[in-house]
């Protein structure tokens, strides 16, 4: 009975640092984009704050800002990586955003 009662425990703390962890990492995680074209993601991601939430909040602005409905528009997928449409940058330029002259790259 002890022996069942320490496992339970055990396992209720491996899932709560394994959900604790992924949360983090989908929230505040670092940046999966290691080269940034855009003022936005330069400053996200590269900055003394750098993270993907910032970045997200960042865009999140601007979309609404730019009255962009969905963030489906520019990317074909979502977290974790956040992949761009062929156009994306485009889209981006269009709707009021400025890109950099040189891109920036993350270490």
């Amino acid at each position: 009975m002890v022996k069942l009662g320490l496992f339970a425990s055990l396992a209720v703390i491996a899932a709560a640092l394994g959900f604790s962890t992924l949360q983090s990492q989908a929230d505040g995680g670092a940046c999966t984009h290691k080269e940034f074209k855009t003022e936005i993601g330069a400053k996200a991601c590269t900055g003394k704050d750098a993270s993907q939430k910032a970045a997200k909040d960042a865009m999140k602005a601007f979309t609404k800002a730019a009255n962009i409905k969905s963030c489906n528009q520019c990317h074909t997928k979502l977290a974790p990586a956040y992949d761009l449409k062929a156009d994306a940058f485009e889209q981006f330029q269009k709707a009021g955003g400025k890109m950099l002259d040189k891109p920036v790259t993350k270490k």
